[in-house]
């Protein structure tokens, strides 16, 4: 097989020399089917939203007076999410991921005039990036012992810096677990602020836990003081990469995101980007009406057992700890006495691949839809030997 190598070239390739590169270099990738990717994240879209993206791909959704039917399907979507997290009338966009959805989340704070940026410290590192580029200021609040946001702390900072935007977040990154929306959004109201919920992770499955009796808390448009959530659909909602998604409460709430383009035809863009694809909004909605409620339900509950089976798993070796009860299909694990990121480069080495927790020292599990049970459990097995066999090194 020819090998291209780097920098551009004078003359260019065969298409065959060019695809057949290509396919050498995809052979090289870890697949999420068959090579353990068990700490990411992402998942592999599912078939029919593949062809939907496929068919819209090539349609800018920010072009919606020649792309009608794209922006219909924007629209239809918004309205989808929207009645997922409680809202009517709700206004949003489709993003390329959270991060995109979090940044203009705070912007549209910003420009409704809250300047304060409420951080709890298990925030998603985007929300930092925001108040970076955005120039707002950004307030540290404290978690609890079990990683939720602290309300009492958080009340103590409204009271000393006034009011602002609260960000709260629904499936944290490290841990999976749920901030206390319901009650922070009383706070929020005594104090003349906002809250912004990420729920890039958890916003496809805990409304339908909720529904199915899970203890968890509202995350949505029913408490007064939510102005806009994150969800992503490239996450558990099986869309693919890069199908993000902002909603929020009203249209009047929106429209900063709303900008003059006069080379346009309808003399405006949407978002903070330029253009953008159709196949994230055609695949998102092929995703919500292919699954319905019942079926992201019965996604949703096959996850959250899974994950609670490896807890229970967990439980029973002295060599790990469960960092905090799991709330959402995130495992985050204590290798006793020892580092996590001496556990991760053992287990990568063996084909397997975990996150690091992030706020503390730990190996992190996401239950996605294409992780098996027996796969999961024949990990923990894994993470104990690599334990005793670094335990063994060190003495």
């Amino acid at each position: 097989m020819l090998a291209i190598p780097r920098g551009f070239p004078r003359k260019g390739y065969d298409w065959r020399d060019v695809l057949a590169e290509l396919y050498e270099r995809f052979m090289h990738e870890p697949k999420h089917l068959v090579n353990h990717i068990i700490g990411s994240m992402t998942t592999r879209p599912h078939p029919l939203s593949i062809e939907a993206y496929k068919l819209f791909m090539f349609f800018n959704a920010n072009d919606p007076l020649v792309f009608k039917e794209t922006s219909r399907l924007e629209s239809e979507v918004i309205e989808m999410l929207g009645e997922i997290l409680g809202g009517r009338n709700v206004s949003g966009i489709i993003t390329t991921g959270g991060t995109e959805a979090n940044i203009s989340a705070i912007y549209l704070a910003r420009e409704h005039g809250y300047e304060n940026v409420y951080v709890p410290l298990t925030a998603h590192n985007s929300i930092r990036k925001a108040v970076h580029l955005l120039r707002v200021r950004g307030i540290d609040v404290k978690v609890d012992e079990e990683f939720h946001v602290d309300l009492d702390d958080l009340e103590r900072k409204l009271e000393e810096h006034g009011p602002g935007v609260i960000v709260l977040t629904a499936g944290t990154t490290g841990f999976g677990t749920v901030d206390n929306v319901e009650e922070a959004s009383k706070i929020a109201s005594r104090h003349n602020s906002v809250i912004h919920v990420d729920a890039a992770f958890g916003g496809f499955i805990i409304p339908f836990l909720r529904e199915k009796g899970y203890r968890l808390p509202d995350i949505g448009f029913r408490n007064r003081a939510v102005v806009s959530v994150t969800i992503d659909p490239h996450k558990l909602g099986l869309a693919p990469i890069p199908s993000g998604g902002l909603v929020v409460r009203s249209s009047e709430w929106f429209k900063p995101l709303i900008f003059e383009s006069k080379y346009m035809p309808m003399g405006y863009q949407v978002g903070l980007g330029g253009t953008r694809t159709g196949g994230s909004i055609a695949a998102t909605w092929a995703m919500l009406k292919h699954f319905g409620w019942e079926g992201y339900s019965r996604l949703a509950v096959e996850l959250m057992e899974k994950t609670l089976k490896v807890a229970e798993e967990v439980g029973k070796r002295d060599s790990l700890r469960l960092v905090v009860k799991p709330e959402t299909p995130i495992l985050c694990i204590d290798v006793k006495g020892v580092e996590a990121r001496l556990v991760l480069e053992k287990a990568w080495g063996m084909g397997w691949y975990p996150y690091h927790c992030g706020l503390v020292d730990g190996v992190r599990i996401v239950v996605m839809p294409h992780v098996g049970l027996d796969e999961l459990l024949e990990f923990i097995e894994v993470l104990e030997s690599i334990a005793r066999s670094i335990k063994r090194g060190s003495t």
